[in-house]
């Protein structure tokens, strides 16, 4: 949190906004990341006619998380993405899901 947020009033906002945006009904995709200390609690969620489109949906999530961070780090885009790329190697794998249905899929995750 930075010295002009001492009090948690923007990250309270954010959350209220994060809360807000699960509440549409027409929303079709979702990756959620939660920190806590020191373990990531994350779940994803989609909807598609098509693999194609999952995929491109998941794409367009990961994009965007990645332009976001660069922005709050005050750096290109392109090493978020490096230094993601880097880190994805190192975290824990992903438990198995079980099925996926065509309609949704829906993954968690604990790192510590």
């Amino acid at each position: 949190m930075s010295d002009e947020d001492a009090d948690g009033s923007t990250f309270e906002r954010e959350l209220e906004n994060a809360r807000t945006l699960l509440e549409a009904d027409d929303v079709t995709a979702v990756h959620v990341g939660v920190v806590h200390g020191e373990e990531v609690d994350t779940a994803f969620a989609q909807t598609a006619d098509d693999p194609h489109e999952e995929g491109l949906r998941a794409l367009t999530l990961l994009a965007t998380h990645l332009r976001l961070v660069a922005e709050e780090a005050g750096v290109d885009y392109e090493t978020v993405a490096a230094d993601a790329a880097s880190l994805a190697g190192s975290v824990e794998e992903l438990p198995d899901v079980g099925d996926r249905d065509a309609e949704s899929v829906g993954d968690s995750e604990r790192e510590g």
